[in-house]
This record gives structure tokens, sequence and C-alpha cells, in this order.
């Protein structure tokens, strides 16, 4: 590509997640893409959806809807350390833009955005628009962009795009801002990756605020609340039916029946790891307590994607046994976690 064209897009143009497949989680989804067209084959869509956690972790709001993944409070709470780390894992250099400092330096970071499409290297938006900015025309006044499923970009102006970004920091609570996946640094064991990543499980379940909470809390936070009588009162204008409970169903799904890509994967790369077998088979149980359980799943009761807040008003009871016990499943792996892990690292001791 010849920089400083009035228009460029860079070659790689293709859907940002398939969710059917269930890719869910848009930032795994964004970094994949930055990846790929770094030419880096490893550190795809699932790589990060285990890297970040997000493949593993249950999340709960405690209080008011604030997000569908782990990584989306990580954004929310520490972008800046967030992004940075996530790409140093891979050995990358890596930079987040508020929505702040893109406002009072526009002109500056558009010239890096167009220098980064020039190059073939997209940019990641994060915020009200969450995908990758994949070109430009009008010498960067007007910016394409590739989100969800859409399988051909979008357009946005300069200003609506900085607006998007800076309103969701400004009155959405949120973190706006854009993504520079910057120079490689190092080459880093792909098995030290993955072992890492299975490592940190235990700190992701540890974590719990005011807002929301994660892992095996959070299970029991959301069967808490569903026999405690949260729906109790609410009128179905009131019922925001993904905000309210089935965001968090989503989640359920997806990790009960997806996490087995990167626990597989790291087995075959840290031969010794290979009690995560039985941590497999946990999640896995999970996903069927979703949606494959002779009738006693979510779904078959109706406490699934297609919940209506009659059902959560009538079987609160039916509902939370199964979500509790998809946490006594979480805290099983989190025993057989802290015992292998140690074990392990009792072996590596000279």
């Amino acid at each position: 590509m010849e920089a400083g064209q009035e228009s460029n897009s860079i070659s790689v143009i293709h859907r940002l997640v398939t969710d059917e497949y269930g890719e869910n989680y848009w930032f795994n989804g964004c970094a994949g893409y930055v990846m790929e067209c770094l030419g880096e084959k490893d550190y795809d869509y699932w790589f990060f959806a285990g890297v970040t956690g997000d493949l593993f972790t249950q999340q709960y709001c405690t209080k008011t809807y604030s997000g569908d993944a782990l990584s989306s409070f990580e954004m929310d709470r520490a972008p800046k350390q967030f992004v940075r780390d996530t790409f140093a894992k891979c050995g990358y250099e890596a930079a987040f833009v508020s929505g702040q400092e893109l406002e009072q330096n526009a002109e500056m970071y558009l010239q890096e955005l167009v220098t980064y499409l020039d190059r073939g290297i997209p940019v990641i938006a994060w915020g009200q628009l969450t995908g990758v900015y994949v070109g430009y025309e009008e010498y960067g006044r007007r910016l394409l962009y590739i989100s969800g499923n859409s399988d051909q970009p979008g357009r946005l102006t300069l200003e609506e795009a900085l607006q998007k970004t800076v309103c969701w920091s400004r009155d959405a609570g949120g973190q706006g801002g854009w993504v520079f996946v910057g120079d490689k640094k190092e080459s880093p064991s792909l098995a030290g990756i993955y072992r890492n990543a299975i490592a940190d499980i235990p700190r992701h379940f540890a974590v719990r605020t005011d807002l929301f909470c994660f892992g095996a809390q959070a299970f029991g936070a959301w069967a808490e609340d569903l026999e405690n009588g949260r729906f109790d009162g609410v009128t179905a204008e009131e019922f925001d039916l993904w905000g309210d409970y089935t965001n968090y169903v989503c989640v359920l799904a997806t990790n009960g029946s997806c996490s087995h890509r990167f626990l597989e994967r790291a087995r075959e790369l840290n031969p010794d790891m290979g009690w995560l077998e039985k941590v497999e088979n946990l999640y896995g149980r999970t996903g069927r307590m979703w949606n494959d359980d002779n009738g006693k799943d979510l779904e078959a009761m109706g406490g699934g994607f297609r919940v209506t807040l009659v059902t959560l008003q009538d079987k609160r009871a039916e509902i939370a046994e199964v979500i509790r016990t998809c946490g006594a499943c979480m805290e099983e792996v989190l025993r057989i976690l802290n015992s292998s892990l140690s074990a392990s690292q009792a072996d590596l001791k000279p």
C-alpha cells in the first residue's frame, strides 16, 4: 500500500466474529483480527478468549447490567493496563488511547490511524462502536470499520467516530477509545502462554466489587438474587431481557460449550497438565446444564434464552438450583486448579 492516499483499506476484510459458533466476546475478535493481519496464526479469536479469561469466567452484575464478559469489565476498569498486558503476552507492544485523548489530539491520532491502515494493520475501536477500523476515505475524514457479524465495512465520518468514542467515555460510564498494536518485542513460548492463562483463572474467579463478581461466586449471586425475588414486582416494560438475565445465560452457554478448545490446546502444548481433562469435563457439565440434561436443563425448564418474566417469577427455585449447581462445578474447577498448579510449581523447583 502507498501512504498518503486519499483512500485505502487493508486487504483482510471479513466478519469480526461469528456468534453462532460461540464467538460472543468482541474484544477477542478484535484482537484476533489484528494478529491475523500481522501474520500471527496462533493468536486467533479462541486464543484471546482463553488468554483474557473470558472463556472460563462466569460474570454477574450485582446491581445493574455493566458488561458481557470479563474483558468488558477490564476495559472499563483499567483499559490501558489491560490492553498493554494482554498483547504483551503475545510479545507485542500495544496502547489504549481514551476518548478524551482522541478528542484533544484528533488530528495526531487520525494520522496514526491512517499510518497503521496504510501498513495493513487494523486499529481497534472500543466503546459505543466496538470493532476494527479497516480503511479510510477522504484522507481519513471517513472511516471504514468491521463490527460484529457484518462481512462488509460500514462507514462513519471522523466526527461520528470520535463522538461514539467520546460519548461512551463521558456519558455511558465506559472507557471508550482506540487500540494501537505496535511492534513485536519478543516471541514468547506458546506453551508458556497457555500455561499462564490457566494459572490466571483462580485470580479471575476471586474478583468481586460492589457492581460485579466472577466465577463460582457469580453463579451464587445470580441464584441468590433469583431466590430472593429480584424480579418480584418487575413489570414487562421494566424487564430488560438481555441485561437482566440472558447475557448471563450466554456466558454460561458459551463457556460450557467452547472452553474445551483452549483447554485441549493447553494440554497438547503442556503434556504434564493432563489434569486439565477434569477441568474440561466440569465446564462441559455446565454446558449440558444449560441445554442437554434430560429435561432438567435451563432451556428445557424455560430458563434459557427464551425465558419470560413470568417464568423467572414462578420457577425461580428450579432455575436457581441449576445455576447454583453450575457454581459448584466452578468451585471444583478452582479446587483442581489450585492443587494441581501448586503441585506443578513444586515439581519445577530444583
